[in-house]
């Protein structure tokens, strides 16, 4: 009975993502997409001050930038899974580990740039990929676990993801941003930022 009634949660949860939330600027009216999981994060971001946008990803796009992982994330002959932190996400994460929430993204940057070195950041942006597979959302939600890019799991428990970090709280997909089509990949944004146990 008690699996019976997981299964009828996940379809739930599943059918509320699929269904309800609209699709991302990049997509939008069933277009093809608008380039590599790069591009799409680039063209969907812009600004300098924290919004409601659930798909703005300035932190993210610098982030990735700033380590070196772009061309990788925008390599063609390869399909990604990425769940993409929002810049809202990036703020609670400096919020949780100060306890002051950042006046700014540039703030919120300055913040964990000075906490961690480039290749911890590197390997918190790496815990945020499955690599070489391209899953919707109704695969993340059926997935007992999946494996990232820097090695570590994160098990999807319904839209809650599980991560390796038991002190903050898991991430949730963010309804009405999933599902964001690039041509190497998809991208489902999330609530909060992905902490692998190395940290």
């Amino acid at each position: 009975m008690k699996k019976k009634n997981t299964i009828v949660a996940i379809t739930a949860a599943a059918a509320a993502l699929v269904l309800v939330g609209p699709t991302a600027p990049a997509t939008a009216h069933g277009d093809s997409p608008a380039g590599t999981i790069v591009d799409v994060a680039v063209a969907a971001s812009g600004g300098g001050t924290p919004d409601s946008n659930p798909y703005d990803y300035d932190l993210l796009v610098q982030a990735v930038l700033a380590t070196g992982l772009a061309p990788v994330l925008g390599d063609t002959s390869r399909e990604f899974t990425v769940f993409a932190p929002n810049d809202r996400a990036f703020l609670r994460l400096v919020t949780d580990l100060t306890g002051v929430a950042p006046e700014s993204e540039t703030e919120a940057l300055t913040t964990i740039t000075t906490a961690l070195t480039l290749d911890q950041i590197s390997n918190v942006l790496l815990y945020h990929v499955v690599p070489d597979r391209s899953l919707g959302v109704v695969q993340v939600l059926i997935s007992k676990s999946l494996t990232m890019a820097n090695g570590g799991v994160v098990e999807p428990r319904g839209i809650n993801l599980r991560d390796e970090n038991t002190d903050l709280r898991n991430p949730r997909l963010v309804r009405q941003a999933v599902n964001i089509e690039a041509s190497n990949g998809v991208i489902h944004t999330i609530s909060r930022v992905l902490v692998p146990g190395s940290l």
